[in-house]
């Protein structure tokens, strides 16, 4: 028997790629752009504590002359030009604030726009986000720029002793002693890298009120979308307008014509008993007017579909039924939604299975549909190649802006490979 000899070798524990990336993130790039923000604010501050003082005085000193309420209406405005800052120093660390509602200069003179500066809310919300960034950020940065000044010397220490050749720290007796000094600088390495943890830190705080008080409030936001909203149902409207004008104009309209004139054409042969001819014309008189009334049908069904008229289940199972891929739906409709939500919601399943019939690949497609008093849930999906992107042309793109006029919104789940799954929520409208 011949002996088997088996070594078994022990391999050390690896460190944690996520433990290695965690202790790098102060020595990153996106780190020592958000220490030059730590640092811009904490100058700014020192800024606006200036800033707020002298202005302050000033507005008080002349709040009952004729040059004090128009200077505090400066002052309020201007907290818009520190908005505008900061928002732009955010974008720094790789955060965009979003902008608020532009000032608006009202009609009536310059008494009603001073009226509008001193009330403007963005204005007063800015200055307190200075001034709380003045009585915060002033004495934190300080302390901070003191210590990375600190820790900076106490790292450089070494080189600055050995090119001297005198003592450069005392700790109540001078050091010198080479070894003392290279202590000292891994002191300050180590002092370096918690401070780096604790900028980082704080920035994170800043850029979080900063967020909160320079942005939008919700109310402003919520404005903001309903006027967008609003904005694209004008446009859509007036494309749909235009659409349906020249589909009357170029198709349905000279259809007409055509048959109008055959029928003249007609009568006169008739009258001069020439039967044969007069059934030709005829004939095509009725044909022209057969694919009338089918672009017709098809103009209505473009506005709103007949088959909604049965609601929206039986109306998703007909288009169902005319798609080239097998689809299974399932309708749970607890509340009908209103008109315009149903006649949306229409759209958008027959939107999404055109898309799976031209960009999917897919050999079956699901289309479900609940609803409730809070809520209109529609999930489709398809067993195609996936990697749906809004973005790449398949109409995903107005589709979740359509929706947005509701208060809807779309979700894609598509990886590559597929499947694919869509979902679209939208408030039901019942009763509307």
């Amino acid at each position: 028997m011949v002996p088997v000899t088996t070594t078994t070798t022990t391999t050390a524990p690896s460190v944690s790629p996520d433990l290695t990336r965690t202790v790098l993130v102060p020595l990153r790039a996106p780190a020592w752009r958000t220490y030059l923000y730590f640092v811009s604010v904490s100058i700014l501050a020192v800024v606006g504590v200036v800033y707020l003082f002298v202005t302050g005085l000033a507005s008080g000193l002349l709040i009952l002359t004729v040059i004090g309420i128009p200077l505090l209406a400066v002052v309020v405005l201007s907290g818009r030009a520190w908005n505008e800052l900061y928002r732009w120093l955010a974008r720094l660390t790789g955060v965009t604030i979003e902008g608020p509602a532009s000032f608006r200069r009202p009609p009536g003179g310059r008494l009603h726009a001073v009226a509008a500066a001193l009330t403007d809310a963005v204005g007063w919300r800015s200055l307190g986000f200075l001034a709380l960034c003045a009585v915060v950020m002033t004495p934190v940065g300080y302390a901070v720029i003191v210590g990375l000044v600190a820790c900076t010397t106490l790292v450089a220490s070494p080189v600055v002793w050995l090119a001297v050749g005198e003592p450069v720290v005392s700790f109540g007796e001078p050091v010198d002693s080479l070894a003392l000094y290279l202590l000292l600088a891994v002191g300050g390495m180590l002092g370096l890298y918690l401070l780096g943890w604790l900028m980082l830190g704080l920035s994170r705080a800043h850029l979080w009120l900063a967020g909160t008080l320079l942005g939008p409030t919700e109310q402003q936001r919520r404005v903001g979308q309903l006027e967008r909203a609003r904005d694209g149902v004008v446009d859509e409207s007036a494309a749909t307008l235009r659409r349906v004008e020249r589909d009357l104009h170029d198709g349905t309209q000279a259809r007409l014509l055509t048959v109008a004139m055959a029928l003249a054409r007609a009568e006169e042969h008739l009258a001069s008993s020439d039967v044969s001819g007069a059934r030709h014309l005829v004939s095509d008189a009725l044909a022209n007017t057969r694919d009338t009334l089918t672009e017709l049908r098809d103009l209505v069904r473009g506005i709103r579909p007949p088959a909604l008229d049965l609601g929206l289940g039986p109306a998703v199972q007909t288009l169902a039924a005319r798609h080239p891929v097998p689809v299974e739906v399932s309708v749970d409709l607890g509340v009908r939604p209103s008109i315009g939500v149903e006649t949306m919601a229409y759209f958008c399943v027959a939107e999404l299975l055109a898309n799976v019939s031209r960009h999917s690949g897919a050999g079956h497609a699901a289309v479900r549909i609940h609803s409730d008093p809070d809520e209109l849930r529609i999930v489709v999906t398809d067993d195609g190649s996936g990697g749906v992107d809004v973005a790449n042309g398949s109409g995903l793109t107005g589709l979740r802006d359509r929706l947005a006029m509701l208060d809807g919104r779309l979700d894609i789940d598509s990886p590559a490979g597929g499947p694919t799954t869509v979902t679209v929520t939208v408030p039901p409208g019942a009763g509307q």
